[in-house]
């Protein structure tokens, strides 16, 4: 450092500067400190529950830490482990091999999971077309005898081949399959056309999660004239309820959103094609029955269907590990705090101290991000339970098992990746996952011995001699929130409430679309960019969306 200390020569040095005043002012300049730069902030973030909406927002956050801003980020669960893989298992199939089975069954469609697969590629995680093969079938049930019988009605080959892998089922005649055939292929094209070209009636549609419009409360209108008139006709309708504050006013959006039964009436499609197509596709996707889907917003499934077409269904290569795995890996192992129930949240000020089961510690962060169910959201933090009561929710069984007598009802010929079978209103599907290995979603008995009373038994043993208990490797109960209008009005409201008091609400559920994957990494971003506006403004305004 001695050398660097005396002066550079300069070829023409000024006549007033000495070369001893030069040396000085050389060690002034290196003496003197460099300017600092601000301390980097930490920002401590809790998010409860670890689906994938926690995951994402958990990943997203971890990502937008800079040299200003550090969001240290701490997951919660009650359970021992990751709840996105919770109910999953390895299961051994009839060939030997051990495979690892994702419950539920987590495919997602091109076109319309737009997110989600942005976010599996930016994570590197590989993924294929599924190319997954139908059956349709339909269970009539006699009641007084306790007896069933089960006829395929249709197989759809999908991408691997109309024909090869579809065709007439092994059961049903040449000349019926034909007039049938042309009835499906005619109501098909019908069905692809309304969705394509017309709109539901109150204009409620995924697409507006990407661009939304935080200046009109009425954003997911299509064209402002739209909005305009949309806004006078609510108002109006909601003039005769009584006055309301512009702080306390609340409009039900839903009003006037069509439903899927009422666009589908409204179009004069066939009943029969509605029963035996449009309904069990989407019930069995949605995990729901009938009746919910024909009262959910008909602009979910009209963009679904739209967005969709065409497009190929795939699914992880490595499973649902990979994706934890790329999602958690910058996430100290510290911070993840796995059996750890939250059971309150208390408020101090500008922090939230987080509270668990059986855990002497206590967590102070900034923010608070739910992840997990409404009717927990309502336990955990009272001030939105008034706002998440009318959401409703149903419960869905899975089972994964290995009792190849579940698809006795259909002729071998008929067996295809996934079979439908509808009851009055349910659905059962059952997924030929790997040989030997099956995953069953709302499992039906189908052949119920009545008992010297009078009462069905087996119903929820065996599945009227179908699944043994012996053969179930798993068996899940998840709850699902319906997409209703009260759904859909309570999602406007959690728009108005996020970020208040730095309280967040993530999940498949938090946006206007079907509760899928993607609602999941919709609302994560959606989160994520809220905290982000909040730490760089503290002042802001709560986020809007």
């Amino acid at each position: 450092m001695a050398e660097l200390s005396e002066p550079t020569p300069s070829p023409s040095p000024s006549p007033s500067l000495s070369s001893s005043s030069t040396a000085s002012s050389s060690k002034e300049s290196l003496s003197t400190p460099p300017v600092s730069s601000p301390p980097c902030r930490k920002i401590k973030v809790a998010v409860i529950g670890t689906g994938l909406a926690g995951l994402a927002t958990a990943y997203y956050l971890t990502q937008a830490s800079d040299n200003d801003i550090n969001y240290d980020v701490h997951l919660f669960d009650e359970r021992p482990t990751i709840g996105f893989d919770s109910q999953s298992v390895t299961a051994t199939d009839r060939d030997g091999v051990s495979r690892r089975v994702d419950v539920p069954m987590r495919s997602f469609a091109g076109g319309y999971y737009t997110r989600v697969i942005a976010l599996y590629k930016s994570l590197g995680l590989k993924f294929r077309d599924a190319r997954f093969t139908y059956s349709f079938s339909e269970l009539d049930r006699d009641e007084v005898h306790g007896t069933s019988k089960t006829t395929t009605y249709y197989m759809h080959g999908g991408r691997r081949g109309v024909f090869k892998h579809g065709g007439r089922p092994a059961d049903l005649g040449l000349a019926r399959y034909l007039v049938q055939l042309t009835a499906i292929t005619f109501w098909y094209i019908y069905f692809t056309l309304i969705t394509t070209f017309s709109r539901p009636k109150g204009g409620l549609s995924f697409k507006n999660e990407q661009k939304p419009d935080p200046a009109s409360r009425y954003w997911y209108i299509t064209t402002p004239a739209d909005r305009e008139v949309r806004e006078n006709e609510i108002r109006t309708e909601a003039s005769g309820y009584g006055s309301m504050t512009a702080d306390e006013e609340e409009i039900d959006i839903s009003v006037g959103v069509e439903s899927l039964k009422e666009y589908l009436v409204r179009w004069h499609v066939a009943k029969w094609f509605i029963d035996r197509f449009v309904t069990p596709l989407f019930c069995a996707m949605s995990t729901c029955n009938t009746s919910t889907i024909l009262r959910a917003p008909a602009a979910d499934v009209v963009d679904y269907k739209k967005e969709t077409f065409l497009k190929p269904h795939f699914l992880l290569e490595d499973n649902s590990r990979s994706a934890i795995a790329a999602l958690t890996a910058d996430l100290p192992e510290e911070n993840i705090h796995l059996g750890h129930a939250v059971q309150g949240l208390l408020s101090e000020g500008t922090t939230w101290t987080v509270r668990t089961e059986n855990h002497p510690d206590l967590y102070h962060v900034t923010h608070v991000v739910f992840a997990v169910a409404p009717s927990r959201i309502g336990q955990l933090y009272a001030p939105l339970e008034p706002v998440l009561k009318d959401i409703k929710s149903s419960r869905v069984r899975v089972l994964v098992h290995t009792d190849d007598r579940v698809l006795d009802f259909l002729d071998p010929r008929n067996v295809r990746d996934l079979n439908l079978v509808r009851a009055g209103d349910a659905t059962e599907t059952t997924h030929m996952l790997f040989p030997g290995i099956y995953q069953t979603t709302s499992p039906m008995a189908f052949n119920r011995s009545p008992s010297p009373t009078g009462a069905y038994t087996n119903e929820k043993t065996d599945f009227g001699g179908r699944i043994s208990p012996e053969s179930v490797l798993s068996e899940s109960v998840f709850e699902r929130v319906v997409r209703t209008h009260g759904l859909v009005q309570a999602v406007e409201k959690m728009r108005k409430r996020q970020g208040r008091h730095n309280i967040w609400v993530a999940g498949s559920w938090m946006w206007q679309g079907l509760v899928l994957l993607e609602g999941c990494v919709t609302s994560a971003q959606v989160v994520t960019e809220g905290i982000e506006r909040r730490s760089k403004n503290p002042r802001a305004r709560r986020y809007m969306v």
